[in-house]
């Protein structure tokens, strides 16, 4: 495991790290909850997850593993919570979502600080179907630039013949 977050660490080798551990399947479930919970350090003692690359690709592989990466949904929250838009994208990809996740998400469209992290948000509630949640019809209610964004995504979704 040392060794495959240590891939991580280098652009060189963290696609096929990336590539191997989504290989794995349910078993890269542990994998990743060990980065995200910062259990898995480095020889220094440092945690994966505060090194940056690691980080992201752990996140990277959560997103390609889809529903199967529904254990790590709390871990991935928390990350969207921090403002990373790569858990949004990985929080839509499980298809389905608590309704903490949900309420997250629909904060998050809210977001002045980020770019993507408003827009991948309303992707992650199009595509688990929860677009239309009372917390999210709540926060677009209140708040014209989470109204505008989600409005943009779905629209973009409908031209582009995805489900919403």
């Amino acid at each position: 495991m040392y060794s495959l977050f240590e891939r991580f660490l280098n652009t060189t080798s963290m696609m096929d790290a990336e590539i191997e551990l989504l290989g794995q399947g349910l078993a890269a479930i542990p994998i990743l909850e060990s980065l995200f919970s910062g259990e898995a350090k480095n020889q220094f003692g440092i945690p994966y997850r505060e090194l940056g690359l690691p980080l992201r690709c752990g996140l990277e592989v959560a997103r390609r593993l889809g529903r199967l990466a529904k254990p790590l949904e709390a871990y991935l929250r928390e990350e969207l919570r921090s403002g990373n838009f790569v858990a949004a994208m990985a929080l839509g990809a499980l298809e389905s979502l608590e309704d903490e996740s949900i309420s997250s998400l629909a904060f998050a469209l809210n977001d002045s600080k980020s770019v993507d992290l408003p827009y991948e948000s309303a992707c992650a509630l199009i595509r688990c179907g929860q677009s239309t949640h009372p917390t999210v019809t709540a926060v677009t209610s209140s708040s014209i630039r989470a109204a505008k964004v989600l409005e943009k995504v779905t629209t973009h979704f409908a031209k582009v013949g995805q489900n919403v």
